[in-house]
């Protein structure tokens, strides 16, 4: 039994969120009550499992020097070949994120989840997104809950589980149709998630999110059937040398439709204008693993089918032209978040942009060429995850004390909140590279790859919008923890410690990594080596 376990780790920590979340789901359809803190304590078990899991493997990729392969004999799902698994130094660090992230997440909800955002459109949002101005105009939009009223706690964490298993599936599947399905699994949890469970104009920002994703995929699907149609192989690991040789035209088409598809989930400009709603208007904990977790699978994607199988179409071999595009749409998209983060008045709308700019970091890094950017490009995915995620649990930790969301009617609050006040910022100078957190030590990479390509203004750009980054979140931190404590604030304190927990475990993270990025970097530099090779080593 110990046996099979062993050689059976990424089934298993695929197959667990997936069998805990569909039992989740038929105990809320045969109408069946459960606690919300069983079913919280239930989901991050499972996901803590998943993560335990994923370590194993993980120490077996390191002391053999080389990649975990699982096959099943399963063709029904994936219509050719196996139900294939495989775990190497590009997936399983992110493997590892989605389910540790997810798990604390979890934890989180259970406190969190007593009670729903209530949010009041008003004629100034009208000016945010087209959702809101229809909102004015349709309030059906709006989800209409009894005050204290919280739907079904099981179909809650059931389809947090889904989420994360389909996240979870995406990084783990050798073969392109079971990847394709994995990643448009992941669309149905999501969309429940908020459609039900959000909040403001929630209904109409799920369906635009729906069908922001449908396009995507779409697009993916497009690709990868020409894929198939001209090297006849799902193979994800086979790609790079049967797609070599390729006609110029065909690879430029299945590149471009593979870039596209994955950059709207990955919410690069100009495909990000889904993002700031439907990440603003999901529940604290769900918008946490969107922002830290699942617009990296795009990232994933990009770099796992793009980078690896067409890398002269992505500025590698060479190619000058294809490389300086790729790092002006990553300064565009660093440089437009950061300007439009700055805009902002609601905490995840802020949190929301924010996304969006360090979506352009990881991409500099990526495309920069050079061992050193692209081992910062990925680990930047692991670190920006997890400020990204400590921020939005203390911006959930803010709204859930305080029933208010702008900062502009915040104020004073470290006195009341002195932890939520102290990891906060410290999640907020990690995202803009202080030392000696960890997210200094990903954009001093990043950017001294940039350098050591050769590209100085980019490289000067980019610094220069680290700037903007600083702004945000310490205009943001100044007005909601140190101006003057408003009226009707004076009884507000820390969360529970379900929230607080979780909270202080990804600050410490941060920390640690930032002391020690070996400790990640050990798991993540063969991937980024391995890449740097692809691209020809220019």
């Amino acid at each position: 039994m110990l046996e099979w376990v062993t050689s059976s780790v990424l089934l298993l920590s695929l197959v667990l969120p997936f069998f805990v979340g569909i039992v989740l789901l038929l105990v809320f359809l045969m109408d069946k009550k459960v606690s919300r803190n069983i079913c919280a304590l239930t989901s991050f078990g499972t996901l803590m499992i998943s993560t335990l899991l994923l370590l194993m493997a993980s120490n077996n990729v390191l002391s053999e020097g080389a990649p975990v392969y699982e096959d099943y004999p399963l063709h029904a799902l994936v219509m050719y070949g196996q139900f294939d698994l495989f775990a190497d130094w590009l997936s399983l660090p992110l493997a590892v994120a989605i389910t540790f992230l997810s798990g604390l997440s979890a934890l989180y909800s259970a406190s969190y989840m007593e009670s729903l955002e209530a949010v009041r459109i008003e004629p100034g949002m009208a000016g945010y997104s087209i959702a809101y101005e229809k909102a004015l105009e349709s309030p059906e939009y709006i989800p209409k809950r009894k005050p204290g009223s919280v739907p079904s706690m099981a179909a809650y964490f059931g389809n947090l589980l889904l989420f994360a298993g389909s996240m979870l599936g995406v990084v783990l599947s050798r073969n392109l149709i079971q990847f394709f399905i994995f990643f448009e699994l992941a669309i149905v949890p999501t969309f429940f998630l908020v459609y039900v469970w959000g909040s403001g104009p929630c209904k109409l920002i799920a369906i635009k999110y729906f069908v922001y994703m449908f396009v995507g995929g779409t697009l993916l699907i497009l690709g990868i059937a020409w894929i198939y149609a001209t090297v006849n192989t799902l193979d994800i690991l086979a790609l790079p040398r049967l797609l070599y040789a390729l006609d110029g035209r065909d690879s430029l088409v299945i590149a471009v439709l593979l870039f596209v598809g994955f950059g709207m989930k990955a919410a690069i400009i100009p495909f990000h204008t889904w993002l700031p709603d439907f990440h603003a208007e999901a529940p604290v904990p769900i918008h946490a693993l969107l922002s830290a977790v699942l617009i990296k699978c795009g990232i994933y994607g990009i770099v796992r089918l793009v980078f690896v199988a067409f890398p002269s179409l992505v500025g590698g071999l060479g190619n000058a032209d294809a490389r300086s595009f790729l790092l002006i749409l990553s300064l565009a998209t660093m440089v437009w978040g950061a300007m439009m983060a700055l805009t902002q008045i609601q905490i995840k709308r802020i949190l929301a942009y924010s996304s969006v700019n360090q979506i352009g970091y990881i991409m500099l890094g990526l495309v920069s060429g050079t061992q050193m950017g692209i081992t910062g490009g990925l680990f930047h995915i692991i670190t920006h995850g997890i400020a990204k995620g400590l921020l939005l649990l203390c911006a959930g930790s803010i709204i859930h004390q305080s029933h208010v969301r702008d900062v502009d009617k915040l104020g004073g609050l470290a006195k009341n909140m002195p932890l939520t006040a102290s990891v906060t910022l410290l999640g907020g100078l990690s995202i803009a590279g202080t030392p000696p957190l960890a997210g200094f030590a990903s954009e001093w990479m990043i950017f001294l790859g940039v350098m050591q390509a050769g590209y100085f203004p980019f490289a000067l750009i980019g610094l220069l919008s680290t700037s903007l980054t600083v702004g945000y979140y310490l205009w943001t931190v100044r007005r909601i923890f140190f101006n003057q404590r408003l009226e009707g604030l004076e009884d507000v304190h820390e969360p529970s410690y379900t929230m607080l927990v979780p909270m202080c475990i990804e600050a410490t993270l941060l920390v640690l990594l930032g002391i020690y990025p070996q400790f990640a970097l050990q798991l993540i530099s063969p991937g980024a080596q391995f890449l740097y090779k692809i691209l020809g080593g220019t």
